[in-house]
């Protein structure tokens, strides 16, 4: 077996540059490699950047869109911003929606621990040339002030607020659909973020990227104070507490060590919500967990010039999503959260001839159910091992593969493989079917590592699982990794199968693949981006 280094992985593109000239250029697209008057509610007019006028509703403008020029403002500490770290003393935003389109309102619920101004932000998520980001518009100067504390409700342990809105934006029709970004900037230069999707309703794009919602405020564990905060993982408890009583998530997943000043609770999982609402911040600077992956992903794309629109997974719950408008969905991150109406919709796609790609790991692992609250705002409830109290004919809250009797909704049946472990640290993926199509051009033979590229989280096709109908299923690799909590070593896969109704279906398996597309110089991989033109010039056939 060959280990590809990262040299040889530069090397190696340069051979392949003739052998896939021809899959470059049957992508259509692809290219050679990111206000209101104060209070008053109303639209971006006044003091706003303008975006450049662009018919969203016809051709592709992604391309046009990431010429632009870019900027790195929207990062947590960029020009000397101090990011949030302390979610009741600086200042926290949340929207009112995941998503909007043009020509509707978001509406932002602000608060600040003391009076004191603040702006905000809005930048599209790209590459424009490696900045990430374009500003697109800048508040006015807002006056801050406290809200209401969070209180937690119910015997769920749903932690919510009852803030009032402070600002809101009309969205432009010129915005080009994409993932936004509110960066808040108070005075004193503390900063914060609330990620939104802009949808493009009125365009059928080849591609439809999934964002994963559900997913962030699953693990969104505000207020991150040691007392109140929840998420669907843990609650808190004293550290003098027994450690013993502070058991991890059944599935492995951890949070990063907290600062040892900081140290004085342990992560409880009996202690956790079992239902989570969406009015509320995300914890600390905003950024969502697991966000890496869909910026890494949004920037790529984008580079690549692919014709794609977006919407968030609330979206695909609530029917705003058609998937027989595209010719594909792409899930771009750790889509983790799934209802039976998301799934429903998808498998009927796939049916139908939708193909279907994921590029990350343990996507559709917790079955969830989504209400609107008396105000609003999406509850996603999930009792994920304890006994679900609710009569649902769909089945419990709990994982897909014991939903229903005899592993008959394991999300391998769907994704052609499944969660298998957490990753600790990384392990190269092991190449497999080299001479497929899929790794055309990559001078890759079946046993050559691709370094770090198993990282994260990862899938595996399971045996005694039952897989999907599919003319074609293969294995496109074939890894060894540890995984937290497991003696033995587990095996990771990335699959793609051809549904019987022509659609291809593909799972990357790891978390490492969206951040060897565009995570940054030492963390690309230039193979993975390869096969991935390959994969996508056939998703589009």
């Amino acid at each position: 077996m060959r280990e590809v280094t990262r040299r040889g992985l530069l090397r190696g593109v340069g051979r392949a540059a003739a052998a896939t000239a021809g899959v470059a250029a049957g992508a259509a697209g692809l290219s050679s490699l990111a206000g209101c008057s104060e209070n008053d509610g109303g639209g971006a007019g006044n003091g706003s950047a303008t975006a450049r006028p662009a018919d969203v509703r016809t051709g592709n403008p992604i391309t046009r869109e990431n010429r632009e020029a870019g900027s790195r403002g929207w990062m947590s500490a960029d020009r000397g911003a101090t990011p949030v770290t302390d979610d009741l003393s600086q200042i926290k935003a949340f929207a009112d929606t995941t998503s909007v389109t043009h020509g509707e309102q978001i509406a932002f619920h602000v608060a600040t621990a003391a009076p004191q101004s603040y702006t905000v932000a809005v930048y599209r998520m790209g590459h424009y040339g490696g900045a990430g980001g374009r500003l697109l518009t800048t508040s006015p100067k807002q006056r801050g002030q406290q809200q209401p504390a969070p209180e937690v409700d119910g015997p769920n342990g749903t932690v919510r607020t009852s803030w009032q809105p402070s600002w809101s934006l009309e969205i432009p029709r010129d915005w080009v659909s994409g993932l936004y970004l509110a960066s808040f900037t108070t005075e004193r230069g503390e900063r914060t973020a609330v990620p939104f999707a802009v949808r493009d309703d009125s365009r059928a794009s080849t591609f439809l990227v999934v964002l994963p919602f559900n997913t962030y405020q699953a693990y969104n564990q505000y207020p991150f104070d040691g007392t109140l905060g929840r998420s669907l993982y843990y609650g808190f408890l004293p550290s003098a507490t027994d450690p013993a009583a502070g058991a991890k998530a059944p599935d492995g997943h951890t949070y990063p060590a907290e600062p040892v000043a900081r140290q004085r609770y342990v992560r409880h999982y009996p202690q956790r919500s079992r239902a989570v609402s969406f009015r509320r911040p995300y914890q600390h600077d905003g950024m969502p967990a697991e966000f890496a992956l869909d910026l890494a992903f949004v920037s790529w794309a984008e580079r690549e010039g692919w014709d794609v629109t977006y919407a968030t997974n609330l979206d695909l719950h609530e029917g705003r999503v058609v998937p027989s408008r595209h010719q594909a969905l792409l899930f771009s991150g750790h889509d983790e959260y799934w209802s039976q109406e998301m799934r429903q919709t998808v498998e009927q796609g796939v049916a139908g001839g939708l193909s279907l790609a994921t590029f990350a790991a343990n996507d559709c692992y917790w079955k969830v159910r989504i209400d609107r609250d008396p105000t609003g705002f999406p509850l996603m409830t999930c009792y994920k091992t304890d006994p679900d109290p609710i009569h649902d004919p769909t089945g419990p809250t709990t994982f897909w593969r014991r939903a229903a009797p005899n592993g008959a909704l394991a999300e391998q049946r769907l994704l052609g493989g499944q969660y298998t472990g957490a990753v600790v640290g990384t392990f190269p993926l092991t190449v497999s079917t080299a001479t497929h199509w899929f790794w055309q051009g990559t001078d890759l033979i079946d046993g050559d590592f691709l370094p770090d590229l198993v990282s994260g989280e990862a899938d595996g096709q399971q045996r005694g699982v039952p897989l999907p109908a599919a003319s074609e299923h293969l294995l496109l690799s074939d890894s060894q990794f540890r995984a937290a909590g497991r003696s033995r070593m587990q095996q990771q896969n990335t699959t793609l199968y051809r549904a019987t109704a022509g659609g291809w279906v593909f799972n990357a398996g790891t978390f490492g693949w969206a951040l060897a597309l565009g995570g940054g110089p030492k963390l690309e991989i230039p193979q993975a981006q390869i096969a991935t033109r390959n994969l996508v010039t056939r998703l589009k056939a």
